[in-house]
C-alpha cells in the first residue's frame, strides 16, 4: 500500500517537498511505450510529477498528476518503482515514482495548452530524459515489466 506524505524525516536530510511522479506506459504491437510530458518552460521532457497534497497517498498523487499533465488515466502498479532526491529552486524534494498502466487517453486535459505529451520507446525515453535521476526509473520499469511478462 502506498504511503501518505510523511510528517517529518528524522533519519535523513531535511526534505521541503514530498512529490510523486508517474511513468505512464502502454503496450502497443507487443512493445512497451512510455509517455513523457513537456516541461512548462523550455523544450525538454519529463514524467508527470507534482506535490503530494495533505492526506493524499503518493500513488493517488501520481494518478492525479498524470491526468492533469498528460490526460491519461490508468492504474498504478504496486510497489513504488523508485525514489530520488531532487531540488525545486532552493527547496529539496523527495520524489516517489510509480509505474502507471494506461487504460484511457483523453484528447483534452487540464494542462493540454501548456504541455505536450508523446509516446516513445524505452530507448528514446532514456535519450530524451538524459538526467540520471530520471533515467533510472525507465531502467527500473523495463526490468519490472520484463519480470511481469515472464510471470504472466
Amino acid at each position: 500500500m502506498s504511503k501518505t506524505r510523511p510528517e517529518t524525516d528524522q533519519d535523513g536530510p531535511q526534505v521541503d517537498l514530498w512529490q510523486a511522479a508517474a511513468l505512464p506506459f502502454r503496450v502497443k504491437k507487443g512493445r512497451v511505450e512510455f509517455c513523457l510530458v513537456s516541461v512548462r518552460r523550455g523544450g525538454s521532457w519529463t514524467m508527470p510529477k507534482g506535490n503530494i497534497e495533505e492526506g493524499e497517498q503518493s500513488s493517488e498523487c501520481a494518478v492525479r498528476e498524470t491526468f492533469e499533465e498528460a490526460g491519461l488515466v490508468g492504474r498504478v502498479l504496486e510497489p513504488e518503482l523508485c525514489r530520488y532526491a531532487d531540488r525545486k529552486g532552493k527547496k529539496s524534494s523527495e520524489v516517489t515514482v510509480w509505474l502507471l498502466e494506461v487504460d484511457k487517453s483523453h484528447k483534452k486535459w487540464p494542462e493540454h495548452k501548456r504541455r505536450a505529451r508523446q509516446w516513445v520507446s524505452p530507448r528514446k525515453a532514456i535519450r530524451l530524459l538524459a538526467r540520471p535521476r530520471l533515467v533510472a526509473p525507465i531502467i527500473d520499469a523495463i526490468r519490472r515489466l520484463d519480470q511481469l511478462d515472464q510471470v504472466g
